[in-house]
């Protein structure tokens, strides 16, 4: 045996009839000790059956000894227990084993010691526990399937099997054995006794998880289908979480501290879950309590902080259904109280809800629960007065945190800190220590008696702004899935079902507006823009992405108008929506701009400053505010846009971001398009009177001068969308628009309307660049191709004036949005009799032509040699080393092995049988290529044509030196590789080797000389 339940019952609280049945059942040999505190001695395989037989009554007391603890005391006993279980399995099974010698002693501390619990000799009862609790025995972790677990305890009684054979190897018995017994005993307890150990762990866990229903959630054990059911028989917004807590519910009464809190927190499930429903007329919200839907999860423990705000790591976790199930087990495993937790997700996918229903459904009687809005309490005071700053928003009672404490009782303090990335956003200042700083709150208090559980919620994007602690686990929330967007539709129809003339809104409706119908607060905000008059269930269920968004956003435009506008004249009413909508387009712009998901109210206010005179008009005449700042555009008003909020010296800080990314997609999209068709009918108004006047681009060039559209494709795709419905005298329009703005984008501009307008500071090539390469891209996107011709009318060589271009928007843009921009336009390089020439289209699916060196040297086809030598290759290399640019660097270093004696072949090319040009490289690695390939005699031959070719032709007469390394390096391949080659162009090939006219007499000598000597080295290798 080893460290029997007779162990687990002292570390639960002292003796018991079961330990003194064991004592009784050994007769003195399991447990013996004397007066003077001797060492316990035991035998390691006596009394198994017995021992199995007291099993079932020993979990019974454990249950009458943890009754009296608080909750984390039980979880920590629990968690002993569980050790006691791991160590029991293990010497169990070694028990069953027949030893080749007598039987030995062992005491209990010195199996401790096996399992790496402290040093042999521990004998008091308190030590035998510390060494116990020290020892690295596997615990289950609800963050871990339970195949995980029983994986990990195999591998942990693997190596105590190492131990135990080391521990007997010390043994005088042990040097009575032959080699054979050794080794036989040695492969027995290595590769047999963890697979039964597991076996028996198994069986003793099960037993342990049936009295104590937390031990399952820890390991993950439960039937995750019964779970489920079971729970949603309970009620749903984590109301089977409540229950099941309550059950195994071991604390006394609360206080009215614990009450007060309490109390605040349940009122939120009675109330809607919009704060105010007098926007929506007709429509009935359903309550947060009722309306919450359990997402799916995913969860990982974090080891890197780089990871966890990337897509591809949470990627390679499972999905996992069983959120309550989760919950329950961190919620009572002991670690919960030595690293936060963080609750991860995208803008609107219930992590603040979350902490909202937790904090409501946590028993009173078993968790102090305290819910932080990190938005609204002072972001540069440390923790502990955050919390005392929330315990009294909450109840209204100022409370010293460790006064709180001390009164929990028997509870186990919770501490939701709910919007770390409003934090981040907000302040503006880096939190990388963050997570540090909770995880040394939570020591301190532990170390104070006073042992808490800490969750944190962020948005994903912002999850890695802050290093991960040891032991730090993460869950990110889900969209969700078509049973989720189902049950929450059938809450949503139930409560309006005694609306006159409602319609029940259909999965299928709202599942058509894919990504949208995933997330909570979206899947609300199609509800309501549905309601009334059944928008998605008619011809909006077969509208385009970006007319969905026109519709969706114009509605809740329409709906704000009206609360201060209701009496206004339908135009008067229409420009008013249209201001709304511009605003926002405003609030998107800021964000883009500066290459954010979001934006401070500072920097939405200096925006809109220098945009005014566009954007923001008075109407107070007409009953509307003056002046809109932008904490009245958003706050309170979309509620599709989220306001982060924290206080740093009594001084409130905002940020705003949407819901999600794709509205502030479509939003700059709409306002450009918008203002390029005001443009267009401007030009065709004076067009139509016979003038000619210079397009006013000013805001249009405001706009689209910090960052290119192709930083966000969505973006490009709903310009793309809008633009497709234009006519087709629009798009000639529009198409000569473009062409007029381009020719003025890189000139200097004289314009200071909106020079206030600076959203990130530039340097001066940055904006005309930036304009300019967005000019292209919405030409292509109007449709069709054009020429560089149209582009640089006036240049005698429009292909070198695009190379500048082109340099400039590579210099100038984003890496990303520079490449998003390479990737959506195709180049054809075409000759126009003597004259090269560029069409620029829209990328196609087709594979890219070739490089025409004569087009790239603008070599005419009466100015063509057979070879040539344009650039010196190490030139070429000392250009991308001090352009540093990734592209070239990459391409450079591909090519640097053929640096130095080879080098020229680079820049080497040769004209054969009216083929393009072709370079001594490109000829050697497509040689090289085709060797590996193996793929046929003819594609190989071809190969070696053109390198024959060029070995006899293609240099440069002055490239002596070069032309020889290149043919030594061709014979050799030729001569190691005849065998595959046509017998018929081998002829061919030796014949033009022995001529070799154009050569002087003492290279024409040196080349068959080293073609004879390399060949006959090569025959005579095959013949030894």
């Amino acid at each position: 045996m080893g460290l029997s339940y007779r162990d687990a019952v002292r570390l639960l609280g002292g003796q018991s009839g079961t330990a003194k049945a064991l004592d009784r059942l050994s007769g003195g040999l399991l447990l013996a000790a004397s007066a003077t505190g001797s060492a316990f001695v035991l035998s390691l395989f006596d009394a198994r059956g017995e021992l199995a037989r007291l099993s079932g009554a020993l979990v019974i007391e454990l249950g009458d000894r943890i009754r009296g603890l608080d909750r984390f005391q039980r979880s920590e006993r629990l968690a002993a227990a569980h050790a006691v279980i791991v160590l029991t399995a293990y010497f169990e099974a070694l028990a069953g084993l027949d030893l080749p010698f007598d039987v030995e002693r062992i005491e209990p501390s010195e199996q401790v010691a096996l399992a790496g619990g402290g040093p042999p000799g521990t004998n008091r009862p308190a030590d035998l526990a510390t060494g116990l609790l020290k020892a690295e025995v596997p615990m289950p972790a609800p963050q871990w399937p339970y195949e995980v677990t029983l994986d990990t305890l195999g591998g942990f009684y693997v190596g105590l099997s190492k131990e135990v054979v080391r521990f007997l190897s010390g043994l005088a018995a042990w040097d009575r054995l032959d080699e054979t017994q050794r080794d036989r005993l040695t492969g027995t307890l290595i590769t047999e006794t963890p697979g039964r150990a597991v076996v028996r762990y198994e069986e003793l866990f099960r037993r342990l998880a049936v009295e104590f229903p937390e031990v399952a959630f820890w390991a993950n054990a439960v039937d995750h289908q019964a779970t489920r059911e079971r729970l949603r028989e309970l009620g749903g917004a984590l109301a089977g979480l409540e229950r099941t807590l309550a059950g195994i519910a071991t604390g006394r009464l609360p206080d009215e501290r614990r009450l007060s809190l309490s109390r605040a927190y349940r009122a939120a499930l009675d109330r809607p879950i919009l704060t105010s429903n007098d926007a929506f007329p007709g429509v009935r919200l359903p309550s947060l309590g009722m309306a919450y839907v359990n997402p799916d999860y995913r969860t990982a423990v974090v080891d890197r902080p780089e990871g966890v705000g990337e897509e591809s790591w949470w990627e390679e976790q499972p999905v996992r259904e069983d959120l309550e199930a989760f919950l329950l087990g961190r919620l009572t495993v002991p670690e919960a109280t030595r690293a936060p937790l963080m609750v991860l997700g995208q803008p609107g996918s219930g992590k603040s809800v979350l902490t909202r229903i937790l904090a409501a459904r946590l028993p009173p009687s078993e968790f102090l629960t305290v819910r932080v809005e990190l938005r609204e309490v002072p972001a540069d005071a440390d923790l502990q007065a955050q919390i005392e700053h929330a315990v009294r928003t909450a109840t209204g009672e100022t409370l010293s945190w460790p006064e709180l404490a001390r009164s929990r009782g028997d509870a186990l303090p919770v501490v939701l800190l709910d919007g770390f990335d409003e934090l981040l956003q907000a302040t503006g200042v880096s939190q990388t220590d963050y997570l540090q700083k909770v995880a040394e709150f939570q020591s301190r208090e532990a170390d104070q008696g006073r042992p808490v559980a800490v969750w944190v919620t962020s948005r994903t994007a912002v999850a890695d702004r802050a290093r991960p602690v040891a032991g730090m686990v993460a869950v990110r929330l889900e969209p969700f899935r078509e049973r989720q967007v189902g049950a929450w539709l059938r809450v949503w129809n139930e409560t309006n079902e005694t609306n006159a003339g409602w319609r029940p809104l259909t999965s299928e409706a709202v599942l058509a507006q894919g990504e949208l119908a995933r997330q909570p607060l979206l899947l609300l905000m199609l509800a309501l823009y549905d309601a009334g008059r059944n928008r998605l269930r008619g011809s909006d269920a077969s509208l385009g992405q970006g007319e969905l968004y026109e519709r969706l956003l114009h509605d809740f435009a329409e709906r704000e108008v009206r609360k201060a506008g209701a009496a206004l004249a339908r135009p008067d009413f229409q420009r008013a929506v249209e201001r709304e909508l511009t605003h926002l387009s405003l609030v998107a712009f800021a964000m883009f701009n500066r290459g954010r998901q979001w934006i401070t109210e500072v920097e939405l206010d200096a925006d809109l400053a220098a945009l005014a005179a566009e954007v923001d008009q008075p109407m107070a005449a007409a009953g509307l505010r003056s002046r809109l700042t932008a904490a009245q555009i958003v706050l309170g008003r979309f509620f599709f846009v989220h306001e982060a909020q924290a206080t740093r010296d009594d001084r409130r800080l905002s940020t705003y971001e949407f819901l999600h990314a794709t509205f502030g997609e479509f939003l700059v999209a709409r306002c450009v398009v918008n203002e390029i068709a005001e443009l267009a009918e401007l030009m065709s108004r004076t067009r139509e009177r016979g003038r000619h006047v210079p397009i006013d681009d000013a805001y249009l060039h405001a706009v689209l001068s910090f960052m290119p559209l192709t930083m966000r494709n969505t973006t490009v795709g709903f310009v793309e969308e809008r633009l497709r419905d234009i006519t087709e005298e629009q798009r000639v329009l529009v198409r000569e628009l473009f062409l007029e703005l381009f020719h003025d984008a890189l000139l200097p501009r004289r314009d200071t309307r909106h020079a206030d307008y600076a959203p990130q500071p530039v340097t001066v090539p940055r904006r005309p660049a930036v304009y300019s390469a967005n000019l292209v891209l919405l030409l292509l996107l109007t449709g069709g191709e054009f020429a560089g011709d149209e582009l640089f009318p006036a240049a005698s060589d429009p292909v070198a004036e695009w190379r500048r271009t082109a340099l400039l928007w590579r210099s100038q843009l984003p890496p990303e949005g520079w490449l998003a921009f390479v990737e959506f336009l195709d180049l054809d390089r075409v000759w126009e009799g003597d004259r090269r020439r560029l069409r620029i289209r829209g990328r196609s699916d087709g594979e890219l032509s070739p490089t025409d060196p004569f087009w790239t040297y603008n070599i005419t086809p009466g100015n063509r040699y057979f070879a040539w030598v344009r650039t010196d290759a190490d030139l070429l290399r000392r250009q991308a080393r001090v352009l540093c640019d990734d592209g070239d660097d990459v391409l450079v270093h591909a090519l640097e092995p053929l640096a130095g004696e080879l080098g020229s072949t680079v820049t080497t090319f040769h004209v054969h049988g009216g083929k393009p040009p072709l370079s001594a490289a490109h000829a050697l690695i497509r040689l090289w290529l085709e060797l590996v390939r193996d793929e046929g005699p003819a594609e190989l031959t071809e190969a070696f044509e053109a390198c024959l070719q060029i070995a006899l032709y293609g240099f440069a007469p002055a490239d002596r030196h070069t032309r020889r390394r290149f043919r030594r390096l061709f014979l050799r391949h030729l001569a190691e590789h005849w065998l595959r080659l046509d017998s018929g162009w081998l002829d061919h090939a030796m014949r033009l080797i022995g001529g070799s006219g154009g050569d002087p007499v003492e290279e024409r000598d040196e080349l068959r000389r080293d073609a004879m000597r390399i060949l006959a080295e090569d025959l005579l290798g095959r013949a030894g």
